[in-house]
């Protein structure tokens, strides 16, 4: 089964049965199944099932949807996600609740007439029914037979209940069916306008990001209005100046960083140590006094009385000839433990901060400059997995934050669309970055400043503050888009670029590999 990736956060519909609406359009709309099958769960209420079944069966769209998993996959949450929204509308204002209480009140035990004058005033099209079942004799004849009486009430009773209960259940269905209809070909018309504009979303996402699914967000239900042209004029500028890319691809993949930590180290030593081990090979012939180890010359000793003395002499002196053993064996002790210690240790880098001058001054090139930049960044990066920030200046500051884990394409959408106006105030923008750098999970960052840099001198008080995050492992980067390089008489750049607005271009010798 198909499991949608998108968040849910309602529970209108039973999980369930949302996981099976799903699957059902999925696989309808990608073109495993045909048309008229949005789901044969028997749990699925048969409104919502014809429902979802005339949308799949009306929309012109799935030309658009066939083989395309990830449009599919989009398109049947939403229905399910609209369908839901209208299930609970429906349920909230239900005109059979009223009659739905009665039934449940009538119990089978009740008296089947009165059951049947209920029925018959609530339901004029079952009063004859109703009368011809109320009117029925009985089967019992005498007192004897009150049992069998009694059965044929309850079974008289039973067929009041459930005809009532299926002819109610039957115009409550034709209601919400009525209802979800009236409102489906508004919701078809908002589809068939939209899914043209999501394959071409999906197609410039794929061509800048190399990947369809990039930030492309899966927690939102509604529809969003991406501002595509910024996109689309930003990628443009790309293919002109591919220099740009390669400034990009110079600065995701930059020096590898390590630092100081303390990790443990084991420690192994080994030990040796002899061991007794009793008597075990011969190695050769010693004198001694060990009479369980005499040789057979010795023992011959005994058999003769003149020799016998010679015997005792040798004993006495411990002098006999005897067999010599190996009586012990060297072994290994191994000692481990764990040492701490001090070392310089390779760890994930960290983001990367782009600083971009939206004032007035970088009207025209230079902006297509820094919206090309910074998408090519948000590209190379997204392949790597870091996280990207954008720190927009101009007489004020406004940012933003492009990240695996949560992604954000409507954002950078929005900036590459919008206008660059307004002074510019550097000082507010390096105020944000060094912010943003004292973060833990930021360590270790790279800062791009675009820029053209006609901007006031940047004040000295920022000086000990890069100077610390030098000292961390963070580099400081600019990119100046004007005919002139930037002047540093700090030495805050660990690297500078100039993309000279005259010829168009970034020279092609300044474009070396990263500090």
């Amino acid at each position: 089964m198909h499991i949608c990736r998108y968040f849910h956060d309602d529970d209108q519909i039973p999980q369930a049965i949302r996981a099976t609406l799903e699957d059902s359009l999925y696989r309808a709309f990608v073109g495993e199944r045909g048309p008229g099958t949005a789901a044969d769960h028997d749990s699925v209420p048969e409104p919502i099932r014809e429902t979802l079944d005339r949308l799949i069966s009306t929309v012109s769209f799935t030309p658009y949807t066939a083989a395309n998993a990830r449009l599919s996959e989009r398109l049947a949450h939403e229905a399910v996600h609209w369908v839901s929204d209208r299930w609970a509308e429906i349920g909230s204002t239900d005109p059979f609740e009223e009659e739905q209480h009665e039934i449940d009140a009538v119990t089978t035990g009740s008296d089947p007439t009165n059951t049947a004058r209920m029925m018959a005033s609530r339901r004029p099209e079952l009063a004859s029914f109703a009368g011809l079942i109320a009117t029925a004799p009985p089967v019992a004849k005498s007192r004897e037979d009150l049992p069998g009486l009694r059965l044929d009430d309850e079974a008289r009773q039973t067929l009041l209940i459930r005809r009532w209960r299926e002819r109610m259940e039957r115009d409550r269905a034709h209601h919400q069916a009525r209802l979800l209809g009236r409102s489906l070909g508004g919701f078809i018309t908002e589809l068939e306008a939209l899914v043209p504009r999501l394959v071409r979303e999906q197609r410039v996402v794929r061509d800048v990001f190399g990947n369809e699914d990039a930030l492309w967000d899966l927690s939102r239900h509604e529809w969003e209005e991406l501002r595509l042209e910024g996109l689309e004029e930003a990628s443009q500028t790309l293919r002109e100046h591919p220099e740009i890319d390669r400034l990009a691809e110079l600065l995701g993949k930059s020096r590898s960083v390590s630092e100081q930590r303390t990790v443990d180290r084991v420690e192994r030593r080994v030990r040796l140590r002899p061991v007794g081990v009793g008597k075990s090979e011969v190695t050769g012939v010693r004198a001694g006094d060990d009479l369980t180890s005499l040789l057979a010359s010795e023992v011959a000793l005994l058999a003769h009385p003149q020799t016998e003395e010679l015997f005792y002499a040798k004993l006495a002196r411990r002098e006999l000839l005897v067999l010599d053993y190996n009586r012990q064996q060297m072994v290994e002790d191994v000692i481990v433990r764990t040492v701490p210690s001090r070392e310089e240790v390779p760890v994930d880098r960290g983001p990367a901060i782009v600083c971009v001058d939206t004032s007035g001054s970088m009207l025209g090139h230079p902006e297509k400059v820094a919206k090309a930049t910074v998408l090519a960044l948000a590209g190379r990066l997204a392949v790597d997995r870091r996280r990207l920030e954008v720190i927009a200046f101009s007489s004020q500051v406004r940012s933003f934050a492009l990240a695996p884990e949560t992604t954000n394409l409507p954002d950078l959408a929005h900036f590459l669309a919008g206008g660059f106006h307004g002074g510019t105030d550097l000082g507010k923008a390096l105020a944000a970055a060094l912010e943003t750098l004292e973060r833990e999970e930021c360590r270790h960052a790279d800062v791009l400043v675009i820029s053209d840099f006609r901007v006031p001198k940047i004040a000295d008080r920022f000086l000990s503050r890069i100077t610390a995050q030098h000292r961390t492992g963070t580099l400081f980067h600019s990119l100046t888009v004007a005919r002139l390089p930037v002047v540093d008489p700090l030495h805050i750049f660990d690297s500078s670029w100039l993309f000279n607005t005259e010829s168009g271009r970034i020279a092609p010798e300044s474009l070396r590999a990263v500090p």
